[in-house]
């Protein structure tokens, strides 16, 4: 390819508003537009990236025997119905009617339209295990799109759904994925972890994320640094700490204390002299359908909204808004950890663990005047649901070796499901077995996002200059640079081995421009990131400029090596 004829090119500085390193370079380096917040389009650089980390994984899905399909992107929401996931998903499905009035939700995954399209074929167990993939667009409405490609309102995913005949058949396929992805990550250059998961509004109660350690990440993982034990924090278990357990059970006083004293829980860790852990902290969130839940937890605890969800049922919840606590007469900086009688209709309270588990707390009920001490939960206030809500932190004490845990940001870059019979139940996924009988096939569903993928890879892949693209997935192989091209002799060695590069089948792109000068040349290369730049000029003589993107220094070799240099680097084979 001519850069000159490229379409899409560089941009020496990104907007002021792109924030994630690779927000910034993959427009910088003119492998994306943004067509609107959470929309982008991808120009020919961001395609090829696009259609080669594809291309991966279809080898990979091919190789444990899935087979890709293909279906339509309006799925009828009688479908979406039959497993609720119309009300799961919330607002973030999107809906629309044609102009007949039949309504349909845009694809935002497709575990029910698969399931059915399975169960029409009326399998048998000779049929299973089922194993299917396929790339499509999603669609999911998105309140806050953040980071460029990381988290978009449409976006490109590999999707894959699995049947089985049994629950032992199930957990191999679901092994084979899970080591695909691991290949998979390993060919796209990504150290991973895999993680226990939350499964949210896609359902089941059983996953595994694999995730990429990365400070700009906006998921956590809890890692135990002994023991093989890794969680996302949405589903990380850890021992809560026995809060004053070598203390009497002390008689619960009432104490003078002014508003204006301690509201916040730094506040009370000064009025009372004692740590975060012996305050009590209440925080409001919502419902889909507007009733509080109030979860409770230690004042050095943070609680967890998908944990504290689940604990009452829901998929996920909303944080309360003033107009929310006025309704119930709390005011924020000092929501009661009881009470409320008149609202109890509005109201659920979910106490953590760390509550349960301590003695003679501070808090919880303040008013303007007054905050009670020596709270005991179970005898001066009590609920119905105890629950896990807390986030972990750094050195918490792993539940299962009691060693210390470590917290770490990562970028999420795939998820493998087990549903068992979540969806086939509600979808008629029977099969026929030996004997003749109508079993229900067991199900798992598997997914990487393809433009999270790519900025993923440019997030862990890059340094101050630019992007260093993985070989598999450059756009191009060499970025062949010629110099001093108003020279004839030199313009005709460039474009000799230009097209032998070519006739090598070696993917290249020439920077053919007269005007441009060898800063400019060398920067644009940089940016772009492609793995080889090869430079010709009157000081590289009878030789080539041969440098690695990933490389600092560069040397001369003859023109007869490079092909073979390049070809012995194995730049382009499946790993």
């Amino acid at each position: 390819m001519l850069y000159s004829r490229l379409f899409g090119k560089t941009h020496r500085e990104p907007r002021s508003d792109m924030k994630l390193i690779s927000h910034k370079l993959l427009y910088q380096a003119g492998f994306v537009s943004e067509l609107s917040a959470g929309r982008y389009e991808y120009l020919p650089l961001g395609f090829i990236v696009w259609q080669k980390i594809i291309n991966i994984i279809d080898e990979e899905m091919k190789a444990i025997g899935s087979q890709r399909i293909s279906i339509p992107l309006l799925h009828p929401m009688e479908i979406w119905k039959k497993t609720n996931r119309d009300k799961a998903w919330g607002n973030l499905l999107m809906k629309l009617e044609d102009a007949r009035g039949s309504e349909f939700a845009l694809s935002a995954t497709g575990e029910g339209v698969i399931t059915d399209m399975v169960t029409a074929q009326n399998p048998s167990y000779k049929d299973l295990p089922i194993i299917l993939h396929q790339t499509i667009n999603k669609f999911r409405d998105e309140m806050r799109v953040r980071g460029g490609l990381l988290r978009l309102r449409e976006f490109t995913m590999k999707d894959a759904y699995s049947y089985n005949a049994t629950e032992e058949d199930f957990m191999k396929t679901y092994n084979d994925f899970y080591k695909a992805y691991g290949i998979i990550c390993d060919r796209l250059e990504l150290e991973y972890r895999a993680v226990i998961a939350d499964s949210g509004a896609l359902g089941g109660d059983y996953s595994h994320e694999f995730q990429i350690e990365c400070e700009s990440g906006e998921d956590q993982i809890i890692t135990c640094e002994k023991c093989e034990y890794a969680a996302n924090i949405e589903k990380a278990e850890f021992v809560r700490e026995k809060v004053n357990q070598d203390e009497e059970l002390n008689e619960m006083k009432i104490v003078d204390q002014k508003w204006e004293e301690a509201q916040s829980i730094q506040e009370m860790v000064q009025f009372y002299g004692k740590p975060a852990n012996n305050m009590i902290k209440t925080i409001v969130y919502k419902r889909p359908d507007g009733r509080l839940v109030l979860g409770v937890v230690t004042g050095n605890l943070a609680v967890n909204p998908i944990k504290l969800a689940h604990a009452v049922g829901e998929n996920e919840l909303t944080q309360a808004e003033k107009k929310d606590l006025d309704s119930i007469g709390a005011i924020a900086g000092a929501v009661h950890a009881w009470g409320y009688e008149e609202h109890k209709d509005n109201i659920t309270f979910v106490v953590d663990h760390s509550i349960v588990n301590a003695r003679n707390l501070f808090g919880g009920f303040k008013t303007k005047t007054n905050d009670p001490r020596n709270v005991n939960y179970g005898r001066d206030f009590k609920h119905e649901i105890e629950a896990d809500i807390a986030d972990p932190y750094n050195d918490a004490q792993c539940s299962k070796c009691s060693k210390k845990l470590k917290l770490t940001k990562t970028i999420e870059f795939g998820h493998i499901f087990k549903y068992d019979h979540f969806y086939t139940e509600k979808h008629d996924g029977f099969f026929t077995d030996k004997d003749g009988s109508k079993k229900l096939m067991y199900m798992g569903a598997y997914g990487i996002g393809i433009d999270r993928a790519i900025a993923t890879i440019v997030e862990k892949h890059h340094d101050d200059h630019g992007i260093i693209w993985p070989a598999q997935v450059a756009p191009y192989t060499v970025h062949l640079i010629g110099l001093d091209l108003q020279d004839v002799e030199i313009k005709e060695k460039v474009e000799k081995l230009y097209h032998q590069l070519l006739k090598a089948e070696i993917e290249v792109l020439y920077d053919d421009r007269d005007e441009a000068r060898a800063g400019e040349k060398f920067a644009t290369a940089d940016l772009i990131g492609n793995p080889i730049r090869l430079v010709i000029s009157k000081r590289t003589g009878d030789q080539v400029e041969w440098k690695r993107r990933s490389e600092k220094e560069s040397k001369l070799i003859s023109v007869d090596r490079v092909i073979k240099k390049i070809k012995e680097l194995n730049m382009s084979s499946r790993t």
